[in-house]
This record gives C-alpha cells, sequence and structure tokens, in this order.
C-alpha cells in the first residue's frame, strides 16, 4: 500500500473527508474516431479564423519565397548534394520563420494591450474580495527532491494565500514518489514540521507511494483516482515552483466562472539562480518570454497547450477526457508516456474543453539548470519525452491545433539534427566548388558566378533574412520596453538591457554549435532506444570543475579543433565560413566552466549586467522563500 498521511487538528470543509479514499475509474485514452466539439460560441468563429490566417499566411508566404529562392537548386542541373542542401535549407527556414511570425503577432498584442479573448475575466480587480465557492488543491509531485527547497516553497506558498483570505478554499498535497529511504524520513519530519509550525493546519497531506507507476503523470493519476471527487480543481506545481497566493485566488475564480475551460497555463519566469548560466537563462526568459507567450496566446487563444507545471486544472475534464494510454514497445519511444503534459492538453482538447495560456497572469515562478551540463541532461530528457509523441501524433480525434503543439515539440529537437545535416551538406558543395575554383570574395558562396547571378543574390538575402528573424524576436523584446516605460529600470535601465540582449545573443550564437550536436545525438539515441531514465534534476547552483568540463564536452572540442584544422588546409574562407560554429564547439569546455560559476554571475549582477525585475524589487514571495529554504535547511541538518 502507499503511505499516506494526513494531519490531525481541526478539520473541516473537505478535509474531513480526504482520508477516505473513493477509486473512481480514469479511463484510458482509446484512439477512436470521435466528434470534436468546440470550446467556443460563434462570436469568437472569426476571431479564430483571422488569427490564424494571418499567422499562417506569413508562416506560407516565407515558404514560398524560400522554395523561389532555392528553384535553381532543386530543380536545375546542380547534383544531389546542393539539391539536399536546398531541400534542408527551406525546412529550417520554414522552423524559424513559424517561430519568428509567433513572435511578431505577440508583439503586436503586447504593444496594443489586446486581452486574451476566450475566456471571461473576474468583474472585481480585487482577488480578495470575494470567497471562493469552488475547493481546490494544489499538488507538488516529487522524486528524490531536497526537502528543504520543496517544503520552504510550499510554506511560503501557503502563507501567500492565508493573505489573501481565501486560504478555506484550498489544500496542499505533497505526492512523494522518492526512492530514496533518507529521503522519505525527511519528508515526512519536513510535513510535520511544518504542520506544527503552521499550527497544526488541517490542509497538509503527504502521501508516498511505494510503487512509482507510469511517474510523474502516474502520480497525479494515482491523486486523481483516489481523492480527485473532493475537489473541483488542481493546480500543479513542480518541486522547484512558486505561485503567489493572489495568481492562485484568480486561477480558481476563472475556472469558476469559465465552465468550458480545462486547463489554464500561467507563464512562469526563472528566478532564485546566482551561476552565469543561470542568470543568463533568467534575463532572456525574463525579456524575450512575454513575446512569445503573447504571440501563442494570440492566435491559439482556447486550443492551447499545457507545460505540466503552474497551471490549473479541472480535475472532473481531467480524470474523464486525460486516462494516458500505456505505449507499445520498449522505452523511450515505448511504455509510459514521459512528456505527459502535451497529450495531457491535447486530450482536454479533444474532449470538447478549452486549453488556455494566459500571458495577462504574474506571479508564476520556477528555477532553470544552473549549469550547462544540467541543462543538457534536463533536455535529453525533454527530448525522448518529445519525440515519443511521434507515436502519440496520428491519434484520431485530435484537435488540428492539438497536433500543431505535438508536432512542435518533437521540431524542436529533429531541427537540429535537420541544421546539422544542412551543415554538412554544405560543406561537401563548399568544398566540391574550392576544387573547383578559388574562392574570392565576389563568389564565395552558393555559385561560380555569386555577384552575378540574380538567383544567388536572393539566396543571400534568404541567408540574410534567416539571420534577421533569429535576431529579431530579440530586437521586438527590447523595442516593448519603449512601449511599457516603467519595465526599463527593472531591467537595469535600456543601456544595460540592450548591453544584456547583445552578451545573451553572442553566449547562445556559442552554445548552439554545442547544443546541435547535443540534440542530434539525443534524436539518433532516442530512436535506436537508448533509455536515460528518471533521473532528480540538480537545482542547486554548483559549479562545474574543468575535470568535469572536459569530461563532457572533449568530443565536441575536438571536433571544432579537427574541423578548424581542416577548413584551414582547405581553404582560409571556408574556415572563416564556418567559423562562428567552430567558435562554440572549440571554447565549449571554457564556456561551461566559466558559466557555472557563482562568482561570475554575481559580478554581472554587480555591475547590472542580466538584470531582471525580481532582483531590482524581488515579490515577497521570492524573499520569504530564500528566507524559509536556510530555515528548513537547519531544520532538517538539526542543527
Amino acid at each position: 500500500m502507499d503511505t499516506v498521511t494526513v494531519t490531525r487538528g481541526p478539520a473541516k470543509d473537505v478535509s474531513q473527508s480526504i482520508m477516505i479514499e473513493q477509486p473512481i475509474e480514469m479511463p484510458s485514452f482509446r484512439d477512436v474516431a470521435r466528434s470534436l466539439s468546440e470550446w467556443h460560441g460563434p462570436g469568437l468563429k472569426n476571431a479564430l479564423k483571422s488569427r490564424r490566417t494571418m499567422v499562417l499566411g506569413a508562416v506560407i508566404c516565407s515558404i514560398v519565397a524560400a522554395i523561389i529562392g532555392m528553384t535553381g537548386r532543386l530543380w536545375g542541373p546542380s547534383g544531389w548534394i546542393e539539391k539536399t542542401a536546398a531541400f534542408l535549407f527551406i525546412i529550417n527556414f520554414t522552423w524559424i520563420s513559424s517561430l519568428f511570425w509567433n513572435a511578431v503577432v505577440g508583439f503586436l498584442k503586447l504593444w496594443f494591450g489586446w486581452k486574451t479573448e476566450g475566456i471571461e475575466w473576474p468583474e472585481t480587480k480585487s482577488e480578495g474580495a470575494e470567497e471562493l465557492t469552488s475547493k481546490n488543491v494544489i499538488l507538488m509531485p516529487i522524486h528524490n527532491e531536497d526537502p528543504a527547497r520543496v517544503f520552504a516553497g510550499l510554506q511560503a506558498i501557503y502563507e501567500s494565500l492565508a493573505q489573501t483570505g481565501n486560504l478555506a478554499a484550498f489544500d496542499f498535497f505533497i505526492l512523494s514518489d522518492s526512492t530514496k529511504p533518507g529521503l522519505w524520513v525527511a519528508e515526512e519530519t519536513a510535513w510535520k514540521e511544518l504542520c506544527r509550525t503552521l499550527g497544526g493546519s488541517p490542509r497538509i497531506f503527504y502521501r508516498r507511494r511505494r510503487k512509482n507507476t507510469g511517474k510523474k503523470a502516474g502520480n497525479i493519476a494515482d491523486f486523481c483516482a483516489k481523492w480527485g471527487h473532493c475537489y473541483d480543481s488542481m493546480v500543479i506545481l513542480d518541486a522547484d515552483s512558486l505561485m503567489t497566493g493572489s495568481t492562485l485566488v484568480t486561477l480558481a475564480r476563472l475556472m469558476e466562472i469559465n465552465k468550458r475551460v480545462g486547463i489554464i497555463q500561467v507563464p512562469s519566469f526563472t528566478v532564485n539562480h546566482s551561476t552565469l548560466f543561470a542568470r543568463i537563462q533568467q534575463f532572456a526568459a525574463r525579456l524575450y518570454g512575454p513575446l512569445v507567450f503573447g504571440g501563442l496566446s494570440f492566435w491559439q487563444m482556447g486550443d492551447g497547450n499545457y507545460w505540466g507545471h503552474n497551471a490549473i486544472i479541472r480535475i472532473s475534464a481531467f480524470v474523464e477526457n486525460c486516462g494516458l494510454p500505456k505505449l507499445p514497445g520498449r522505452p523511450p519511444l515505448g511504455g509510459y508516456i514521459r512528456s505527459h503534459d502535451f497529450v495531457e492538453a491535447a486530450l482536454m482538447r479533444r474532449g470538447g474543453w478549452s486549453v488556455l495560456l494566459l500571458p495577462e497572469l504574474s506571479g508564476s515562478y520556477e528555477e532553470a539548470p544552473p549549469t550547462i551540463p544540467d541543462y543538457v541532461r534536463r533536455d535529453w530528457r525533454w527530448c525522448q519525452g518529445n519525440l515519443q509523441h511521434v507515436r502519440i501524433l496520428p491519434a484520431r480525434g485530435f484537435h488540428p491545433v492539438s497536433r500543431v503543439h505535438l508536432a512542435v515539440g518533437i521540431m524542436s529537437y529533429v531541427s537540429s539534427l535537420l541544421w546539422l545535416a544542412f551543415l554538412m551538406t554544405g560543406l561537401v558543395s563548399a568544398v566540391q566548388y574550392i576544387r573547383i575554383q578559388s574562392f574570392s570574395m565576389s563568389g564565395v558562396g552558393l555559385s561560380p558566378a555569386f555577384h552575378a547571378d540574380p538567383a544567388s543574390s536572393f539566396q543571400i538575402a534568404l541567408l540574410v533574412a534567416m539571420i534577421c528573424m533569429l535576431v529579431g524576436p530579440r530586437l521586438l523584446s527590447f523595442a516593448l520596453l519603449f512601449r511599457y516605460k516603467d519595465l526599463a529600470p527593472k531591467f537595469g535601465g535600456y543601456y544595460r538591457a540592450f548591453l544584456g540582449m547583445v552578451l545573451e545573443t553572442v553566449f547562445s550564437a556559442l552554445l548552439a554549435p554545442t547544443m546541435m550536436l547535443f540534440q542530434s545525438g539525443f534524436v539518433i539515441s532516442t530512436f535506436l532506444e537508448k533509455d536515460i531514465g528518471w533521473k532528480t534534476q540538480q537545482r542547486d547552483d554548483k559549479g562545474i570543475t574543468v575535470s568535469e568540463a572536459i569530461k563532457g564536452l572533449w568530443i565536441h572540442c575536438l571536433i571544432g579543433i579537427t574541423f578548424a584544422v581542416f577548413a584551414a588546409k582547405i581553404s582560409v574562407m571556408l574556415l572563416l565560413l564556418f567559423l562562428p560554429i567552430v567558435s562554440g564547439l572549440v571554447l565549449s569546455i571554457p564556456l561551461s566552466c566559466i558559466s557555472s560559476r557563482n562568482s561570475v554571475g554575481s559580478w554581472t549582477r554587480d555591475h547590472k549586467v542580466f538584470l531582471i525585475p525580481e532582483e531590482i524589487a524581488p515579490p515577497l514571495i521570492l524573499l520569504r522563500v530564500g528566507t524559509l529554504c536556510r530555515n528548513w535547511s537547519q531544520i532538517l541538518s538539526g542543527r
């Protein structure tokens, strides 16, 4: 049996029945044809159509331009290598252009202040003005996490909720899948201490499973099957998640008002780390993230996606529609579904419920991997989960936009392999050309008569357009600081924000070749059925040593050096052409070491580089969780 522990105290409302398990059936997904009901009325149909037509039309125009530019290479007398390179370029250009146009519509939404449609907002602006009528539960599934961080976050959220006056509408469940005996003891000790600290609150519960069937998705499904009948909605949090009480109350109230909403996803921003790598991630997410969220919200509306945490879910709809199948075959492509969130959103939408992303909401936070190796390990796990969706994508009954979400998740990793293939075919093509005639500045490129060939000139225009599409979202995000002038000082001012943007762009450009090789390897190994398993994410700001960096990145550095020597022997121009890629690979080891240092991250903060609003004016919940983390560490260490 699972270990189920409940608080003792003056239980009331839902807490009185929480000890009684009333198992309910959560039917698994069946791949059968079914009619798709819409979440919206006729009034929003035209808005949906016009928005998606605008975005899709812009992407199609970009694709047509790429095809026109590559016509000579696709259907001309060129060899198969150039034809392959042209085909790969079109695919990669399509991928980048779709991301770019999403950012453009996000910019328009934020610049003009358009609110997300498809949802009715509460009339009152004071979240605590009226009591909630719904019963809600905050779930934190954990697996071998640091108990100090887990319970510090829970306490901070609890206290923030209490300040809204709506604490009675929420319960808390720690759903432990921890497998280390020492952590079991620490978790139960921390839970008992938290209950004592909060005056014997009847609203905090702890459950540990003996068998981790289905991993995180199975953990949540187990809760829903046993205690889901007690609640209307559940808020899913990760071990590093934080949400303010006012945001939680707003979410619950939105679910009360909007009866056809199944999931509301709140954008979350990364905070609380001090390594250079983490601070760069925090800065990028905080400056560029609103543009991405705004774009997604603009065109997907109620056909949105779910990211597995910092979201509220209607339990009855979840139980009815979101039972996950166990895929045939061996992991990682078979077995239990890993990236369950995308699939659950698709199933929720399949059941006729809306799934919304609301960039208007704030007060939602998480933490980023502190170092490049930690980021890579998480990315490998995510890659295997996303590629598993290849098995789900053809299922019947999904909304077309849900299929787009699944395909985008797959493409986010397959694109690295396509970029690698494009670069390799481009390299072979360049070497062949060099053997025919030497390079010159007027003919560096894709054609012997590059300077005089209109088709080649058009191809150069496409390359320039691609670079603009990569840099454009960053510039648009920076431009929004002039629209919302109160934000600029929170990034250190216009100059510091621009400097941070430039440095982040350089860092990302250096990191990109390394991640391209890693992700290409992840894709190949996944299809070769190499399973990474289920490991706990590193969340502490622990730097890496030179030996650790060499162990993880020596092959990338060696590839960069080998390629540089090879290119230099053939032509200096070839080396210059591929210099951005070579530089990132050769510098991968020192880049990993330096970016993992707290001292370097602190130096940038002292000099007001990579600042985010949460550092300039920290929300109370972030200040509180920092204090509580130190307190809980002392309590659990026996000091």
